[in-house]
């Protein structure tokens, strides 16, 4: 497979904040992670229904795409690159 033909091709995470992550594919929500106190994450779907408990990051971003490609019949797949800082501490406006 290659391309849009991939499963789960086009979902993007991005963190809005430390701890706190989102996930959209072609311009639809899927769902959120938010990181609790404890170093668990809880992770959302695209309505904020809990998907679950994780102990790890990416456990918890392959639940959301799961969670997602069970409600719309795709199948889900991570792909993790890292987005370097241009201006490291800055805010972008």
């Amino acid at each position: 497979m290659t391309g849009d033909d991939r499963p789960g091709a086009g979902v993007v995470w991005a963190r809005v904040e430390e701890g706190f992550h989102v996930a959209s594919a072609r311009g639809v929500f899927l769902g959120y992670i938010d990181r609790e106190a404890d170093g668990s994450y809880l992770a959302y779907n695209g309505r904020s229904r809990l998907v679950g408990r994780f102990p790890g990051l990416v456990a918890g971003m392959a639940a959301v795409a799961q969670a997602h490609a069970d409600a719309t019949n795709a199948v889900p797949e991570i792909e993790l690159r890292q987005v370097p800082d241009v201006f490291p501490g800055s805010v972008m406006q």
